[in-house]
């Protein structure tokens, strides 16, 4: 039959609402009297209905010129009842040949309307002679019709609230439904209605999956049409100075181009409601938008239906007898809804049976492909391989922080600094591996995926068409580890038997009342393998269900610690970190203890044993460079590059009896040594910045926990730049230690032993950073200038500041691999590290107007000392620093109020100096800062 979806006509509805009434009925009478004498029907009153809609549009200027498909479209189907139960009476022969005449002649009506209705605007791509081609010429002007949903979301709910449209409106739209960071702006011309649903994170900033998109809006000047319509959805939360600003900044700058904002609203996440009383109010307000002006649909809350699974029976040899599941009403409600759907339950009931003779098959076990996750990660999705070489733990295992040191290795020749690896984490194996049993469900069975026929397109990550293990397609794609969305439950209360249940659902699925949601949901941050473990006895549910249902898994960001100048360019690395990269140090240090203590015991000591023993040990450093050798010639013919991350295990104790841990650093954190993870490399925030690489530009950095490590990068590659600006560096580094235009740390940990993970690093850095920091939960010695301790220490010869538990003094220099890569030996590195502390004995206190002891002082008194009671004591410094173009400011929290907080210690400061000033033109100065990105703040995105 005729599919309506096929032959759409709004295309040229201004041209066709110039007409006059006189004209349409014209056409009309033309194509009755065409109907009348090739089929000789007589003209029903419903057909004349049609006409006074068709005429009652054209007096209107209607609203949407798709009246006149949907109503021929219903007549065809109709004549053809009306046949076969004239076949039926008259016991004549229904022969189908007719039914096809019918459609081709209904057919032709709908192209010739089309044609007329568009032959003035598109005059140069249509005429009379190209009718038989007017299918495809119409595909294209027919494309603007569609929707683009988009979504930008970093922790989910922007991308369930995107799920929640798509469900209800791809039964009756043709819908692309993506993240803002998979379309390009230039493809908004594509598309009538553009609608986006956005999230802001952190201090007003946007999230990780529409960072391409933001930057690529806000460098180009585009101009939209007029007949674009844009529908955006904000969400934030109140409590935050930079309320939904992303929002707010998105509909600003698109009305500055020039679009057409037809649905606007802000969901918040402290009204009582959350966001869900905001989010259906804009819901309906599209919905009726759309309505108007195109037709009537009604929104049903029926099981979605995108995929079908095909269950692969591996009992028969060489052929695998296959049989769809799940395939009868859903699908049909999916694919063939219309407003008048009493009248349609014919058609449906014909519509299943075809469905079900198109779906039998039987499938050769050699024409399937196999899902492979390496070869569909890296080829289908464009993933990279990343193995894993080193999984190291920074703190005692009795500390209640897993902080991990993880070392990667992929073939991938260019990243920026602080660059971000975008990881796609997998599903813990034995938690699913329960939840599968408690449903029923056989996770060793093997199923075919297959997207249904239906006009929309979507960025998924499940294999179609492949032969792939349920354990497997649950551990890839689906997150089972997300909190549980509202509208799931309308969905599960149609899979129980049980009334009471059904009852309790439906309530949990209410948005209009979500004390249920939020009191046994939200609270407890109850995920879908909860609510499986709480119900599965009472709900019957399978593969199609789930896989229709659940989110997909998204991907999380962390940051780069190294640069590609440390790995990349061998000339800069560190043999001896190569080395302990590829070899356990523990093991070969004691196959050589063992050695030499043989070989004393055996030899009393006399000079010819101080020889040999000497001896031994200059072999077996001839060895170690032979085999470091051979392991750069490796890596440089691999083309490989190492990358550095410092992961956190999150985790929240919900209650005594429920611990919540992080998807993605709970994967990384169990991830051994040569085990593979799959990931992207994106630019973070700073890069944006060209001038975070120019050495006469002056970089604060303020951080909070480990969140420091996003800015080791930045560090790192300053450090080079400074070594490689002089080839005399002795005494280039000997005037940079007197100079008070060094950069600064502000960094706040918990405690010293604990959390300092990279202070022996750090040391090699002073030269032109001061750093200071603060420790919050430690009893004594709560703050501390480094660059003085290290100064102090030195006087009395030692050359240890003491290095955490956990990360050893190799640790320290493999986080910092090219720190003295222009120093030959170890005798050159101890002279330059003197020559550092030396340097740094000179009274630091000129470039703060303050001595050590009077910073001290200050600080004492208080119980806790944060990193922003120091920024306070050195106001005077900072203001200065602020005032100045050639200063970057990058804050790192991953504490969220964080950089609020900042920022507003930062207003404060400059209200103190310029008491005249009021308060709204200082946030002006600090925003100007922000937009031109010389206050970077979440520098961790």
């Amino acid at each position: 039959m005729t599919n309506c979806q096929h032959y759409d006509l709004t295309t040229g509805l201004n041209d066709l609402r110039n007409k006059s009434i006189n004209e349409i009925n014209q056409i009309i009478n033309v194509h009755r009297d065409k109907k009348k004498k090739n089929l000789g029907i007589v003209e029903s009153s419903n057909e004349t209905n049609n006409i006074k809609q068709l005429q009652n549009f054209a007096k209107n200027q209607g609203n949407c010129f798709m009246i006149c498909k949907k109503n021929l479209y219903e007549r065809l189907e109709k004549d053809i009842l009306k046949y076969k139960h004239l076949s039926d009476n008259n016991n004549l022969p229904f022969d189908e040949k007719d039914v096809k005449k019918l459609e081709i002649y209904y057919n032709n009506i709908e192209q010739e309307l089309c044609f007329d209705a568009c032959s003035r605007r598109f005059c140069h791509l249509l005429n009379e002679q190209r009718l038989c081609n007017i299918g495809s010429t119409m595909e294209a002007t027919m494309r603007r019709r569609r929707i683009l949903l988009a979504y930008g979301s970093e922790f989910g709910t922007a991308y369930d609230c995107g799920r929640n449209v798509f469900y209800e409106l791809y039964p009756h739209f043709n819908i692309d439904f993506f993240c803002l960071n998979d379309i390009n702006v230039t493809t908004f011309y594509n598309y009538e209605n553009v609608i986006m649903i956005v999230s802001t994170t952190g201090y007003g900033c946007y999230t990780h999956d529409m960072s391409k998109f933001w930057i690529d809006l806000h460098k180009n000047n585009y101009i939209f049409y007029e007949d674009m319509y844009f529908h955006i959805f904000g969400l934030g939360d109140s409590s935050y100075d930079n309320y939904n600003v992303v929002a707010k900044k998105l509909k600003k700058k698109l009305k500055s181009l020039g679009a057409h904002i037809a649905n606007y609203n802000l969901g918040n996440y402290q009204h009582p409601s959350m966001h869900f009383t905001n989010f259906d109010i804009w819901k309906k307000n599209v919905y009726d938008f759309l309505r108007k002006k195109y037709f009537y649909f009604e929104v049903v809350s029926d099981i979605p239906c995108v995929y079908s699974v095909l269950n692969v029976d591996s009992s028969l040899e060489g052929e695998h007898e296959s049989s769809w599941k799940e395939q009868s009403a859903n699908w049909k409600a999916s694919k063939g809804k219309t407003a008048n759907r009493e009248e349609a339950n014919g058609e449906e009931t014909e519509a299943e049976k075809g469905n079900h003779n198109s779906v039998r098959e039987k499938t050769n076990s050699a024409t399937v492909d196999h899902y492979n996750v390496g070869e569909h990660f890296c080829k289908s999705m464009q993933f990279t391989k990343f193995e894993v070489v080193k999984n190291e733990r920074c703190t005692d295992t009795s500390y209640y922080q897993d902080v991990r040191l993880i070392h990667l290795i992929a073939p991938v020749n260019h990243f920026k600094v602080s660059s971000l690896i975008r990881i796609h984490p997998f599903l813990d194996e034995k938690r699913t591996k329960e939840i599968l049993n408690l449903l029923k469900i056989n996770y060793n069975d093997y199923i075919i995926i297959k997207k249904n026929d239906i006009n929309c397109i979507f960025n998924t990550y499940i294999p179609i068409k492949k032969k792939i293990k349920i354990l497997d397609l649950f551990m890839h794609f689906l997150d089972l580890n997300k909190i549980v969305t509202p509208f799931f439950f309308i969905y599960l209360s149609k899979k129980t038997n049980s009334e009471i249940h059904k009852k309790k659902f439906l309530q949990l699925g209410n948005t209009n009342n979500i004390s249920d949601y939020f009191g046994y949901i939200y609270q407890d941050k109850r995920s879908y393998y909860d609510i499986f473990y709480d119900f599965y006895s009472y709900i019957n549910i399978d593969i199609t269900f789930l896989l229709n249902t659940l989110p997909s898994i998204k991907q999380r960001a962390y940051s780069i610690l190294n640069t590609l100048q440390c790995y990349k360019l061998l000339k800069n690395f560190n043999f001896f970190n190569l080395y302990y990269f590829y070899i356990n140090p523990s093991f070969s240090t004691f196959i050589h203890f063992l050695k030499i203590n043989y070989y004393l015991k055996k030899n009393p000591q006399n000079f010819f044993s101080f020889y040999t023993y000497n001896g031994l040990m200059v072999k077996s450093a001839i060895r170690t460079l032979k085999f470091i050798n051979w392991l750069r010639y490796k890596i440089e013919h691999n083309n490989n590059t190492l990358f550095e991350l410092l992961v956190c295990l999150y985790h929240i104790d919900v209650n005594k009896n429920k611990k919540l841990k992080g998807l993605c650093s709970d994967y990384l954190i169990n991830s051994k040594p040569g085990s593979f993870i799959y990931a992207t490399i994106q630019n973070s925030l700073i890069t944006i910045n060209k001038n975070i690489g120019n050495i006469n530009y002056r970089v604060v950095y303020i951080s909070i926990g480990a969140a420091f490590s996003s800015l080791l990068g930045v560090i790192r590659l300053r450090d080079h730049l400074y070594r490689k600006q002089d080839t005399k560096w002795e005494k280039k580094i000997h005037s940079l230690d007197y100079s008070t235009d060094k950069d600064i740390i502000f960094l706040g940990l918990r405690n010293r032993d604990k959390d300092f993970y990279f202070q022996q690093e750090m040391e090699n850095y002073l030269h032109f950073n001061y750093v200071f920091v603060a420790f919050s939960r430690q009893p004594e010695n709560r703050f501390f200038f480094f660059n003085k301790e290290v100064s102090q220490l030195a006087k009395h010869g030692d050359t240890n500041i003491g290095v955490p538990f956990g990360f050893t003094a190799s640790d320290a220099s493999s986080a910092a691999p090219d720190v003295d890569a222009h120093v030959s030996c170890p005798a050159e590195t101890t002279l330059a590290n003197g020559r550092h502390r030396c340097a740094t004995r000179i009274c630091e206190e000129k470039a703060f107007n303050m001595s050590y002891a009077q910073m001290k002082h200050l600080l004492e008194e208080k119980k806790k000392v944060y990193v922003t009671d120091i920024i306070s004591v050195l106001q005077d410094s900072v203001y200065e620093l602020l005032r100045k173009n050639n200063t970057i400011i990058l804050v790192a929290g991953k504490s969220r109020p964080f950089s609020q907080n900042v920022m507003k210690l930062f207003a404060n400061i400059i209200k103190q100096k310029e008491k005249n000033k009021t308060m709204e033109e200082i946030n002006l100065f600090l925003k100007k800062k922000m937009d031109d990105f010389s206050i970077i703040l979440e520098s961790w995105y």
